[in-house]
């Protein structure tokens, strides 16, 4: 199963969190097919005084992952779906960016915060802690 994951997961991957560091040793393993956004890309390496051991660990995290460049299909399936939910759901930029990846992937996205993904037509959004993977 191809999966896109959300930045807190790796967040909570990098804190020891063991749901997460389960699920992204699945995909280490290769159970499950893990993809990662530019924007999730981008959040984690926008992390403040991060030291070269930890940079070093990061970048080694983020190489289990197939990562989904924002190309023109991406960034269009993220407009539309700003178009059709920012005012009616408050959907933010980066929010549609990563679910646009998800959509193009024809992938399932693993987050922690499904409500702001839930009403996307067309997109699976799953809280990986409470399902059964």
């Amino acid at each position: 199963m191809k999966v896109v994951v959300d930045t807190n997961i790796i967040i909570d991957h990098l804190r020891g969190v063991p749901q997460a560091v389960k699920l992204l040793k699945e995909i280490e393993e290769g159970s499950l097919e893990g993809l990662i956004s530019t924007i999730t890309l981008m959040e984690i390496m926008a992390a403040p005084k991060m030291s070269k051991e930890r940079l070093s660990a990061v970048k080694e995290l983020l190489g289990i992952f197939e990562h989904c460049p924002v190309d023109n299909q991406t960034a269009i399936t993220a407009g539309s779906l700003l178009a059709k939910y920012r005012r009616s759901h408050g959907l933010e930029p980066m929010d549609a960016l990563i679910a646009a990846t998800a959509k193009v992937n024809e992938a399932v996205l693993f987050t922690l915060n499904t409500r702001h993904f839930k009403y996307i037509e067309g997109l699976i959004a799953v809280n990986p802690y409470d399902a059964e993977v």
